[in-house]
């Protein structure tokens, strides 16, 4: 079943910690213990979220784990990668 236009994940992150929350960027990167800068390269979605990143955030929102965070990371990653797919000219190989 494909994704259609999956958020990044960042924007989910900023909508859950900055206007849920009410945590300002530099207040949310010192409860997740990450630099300011790396915490908005995620939310402006200029980079994506690690498996590290993954447990800090299910860390500091109790009611989410590791997996819920790198999931959303994977079906956007596969959702930009179908978008570009065409682009590819691979055929493939014929079975022996």
């Amino acid at each position: 079943m494909p994704i259609h236009n999956p958020l990044h994940p960042g924007t989910i992150v900023y909508e859950v910690l900055i206007e849920g929350a009410k945590l300002s960027v530099t207040e949310a990167a010192e409860k997740l213990r990450v630099n300011r800068t790396t915490l908005s390269r995620l939310l402006n979605g200029h980079a994506g979220i690690s498996p590290e990143m993954a447990m800090r955030l299910s860390m500091l929102l109790p009611n989410t784990d590791m997996a819920l965070w790198l999931n959303l990371q994977r079906d956007y990653d596969i959702w930009i990668a179908q978008k570009f797919a065409s682009k590819l000219h691979i055929k493939p190989i014929k079975a022996a």
